[in-house]
């Protein structure tokens, strides 16, 4: 339990510290958004490229990986959708409710918690460390156009073409995407870092996630939860809960190493993202809910990210 409490204690407390910054007025609404922007577009890009453009990935074995996360987040796309027809939602709010229930938080809280589990672990090390990072990217592009797909697929009629050509344009000019598909890239090359490039990356990519975990905590803060207490209830228990206790078992089913297991356990446990809410109100989804699931998710993460943990591995 004391390795679990170090590898959760240094996430969780910088998101609690954010949040009570932003309580106490040090951090205004507009400097964490610049926060935000700073980390996701130099910090984040920079730790992702640097950490694969110098790593010895192992293509073949990221593949299960892939498998039981796309496969999780396929039969939680189903239960939620199965959950929303049961609870009988209303039509406009069926696909903030199944969005919220599969898009998971990987940038600022689940790549943070991979790297603490594994930093000096003798499970797998940089080798997991790499997988986890190989599986980021195309789980990002899966989350992105099936959270487009279940928020217009319950009732819009048209604006399909739009909503799919902005999806689209967003991917294609994502830092995180591109970062990792460049680190790749320079890894399959064969190509050496120079030092004085390495160091700068890492300088960069060092400050990514304290400053990541310091704009969750605030955007806790400023977010409110406005109502359907019970829908976001249930669907942040699926989220943390359900959804990582599906991939756990697909993971020992296709027979993943313990490393991945644990990988695959970490990222689907992670909070819902907090960009469903600013995807739901573009795509005319239910911005109150959306909201009330990211904080929900978030508080509930906790227990479900321990419990993760434990299961598989202590």
């Amino acid at each position: 339990m004391l390795t679990i409490v170090e590898i959760l204690a240094p996430v969780f407390l910088i998101v609690a510290l954010g949040w009570s910054l932003a309580r106490a007025g040090f951090l205004s609404r507009g400097a964490l958004q610049e926060v935000n922007r700073l980390s996701y577009w130099f910090g984040l890009p920079a730790l992702l490229f640097h950490r694969l453009a110098t790593a010895s990935p192992e293509f073949r074995a990221v593949g299960g990986l892939l498998l039981a996360l796309s496969g999780a987040t396929l039969a939680g796309i189903l239960l939620a959708a199965m959950a929303a027809a049961v609870l009988r939602l209303p039509r406009p709010v069926v696909g903030t409710f199944i969005q919220g229930v599969f898009r998971g938080n990987l940038a600022f809280i689940g790549l943070p918690v991979v790297l603490y589990a594994f930093a000096g672990s003798p499970m797998g090390g940089a080798g997991a460390e790499s997988s986890a990072l190989l599986a980021f990217g195309p789980t990002v592009v899966l989350y992105n156009v099936l959270a487009v797909a279940v928020l217009l697929a319950p009732g819009a009629q048209g604006g399909w073409s739009k909503a799919l050509v902005r999806a689209g344009y967003g991917m294609v000019t994502n830092p995180i995407l591109i970062a990792c598909l460049a680190g790749v890239g320079y890894a399959a090359a064969g190509l050496a870092m120079p030092d004085l490039l390495g160091r700068t990356l890492s300088a960069l990519g060092q400050m990514a996630l304290p400053l990541a975990l310091l704009c969750i905590g605030g955007a806790l803060y400023w977010t409110r939860v406005r109502g359907h207490l019970l829908w976001a209830g249930i669907a942040a228990v699926l989220k943390v809960s359900v959804l990582p206790a599906i991939g756990l078992g697909l993971a020992w089913w296709l027979g993943l190493s313990p490393e991945h297991t644990r990988i695959v356990g970490i990222l689907l446990a992670c909070p819902t993202a907090s960009a469903s809410y600013l995807l739901a109100t573009q795509l005319g989804g239910d911005g109150g809910l959306a909201s009330s699931i990211v904080v929900l998710s978030t508080l509930v993460a906790v227990p479900a990210m321990i419990l993760v943990l434990w299961v598989t591995g202590g």
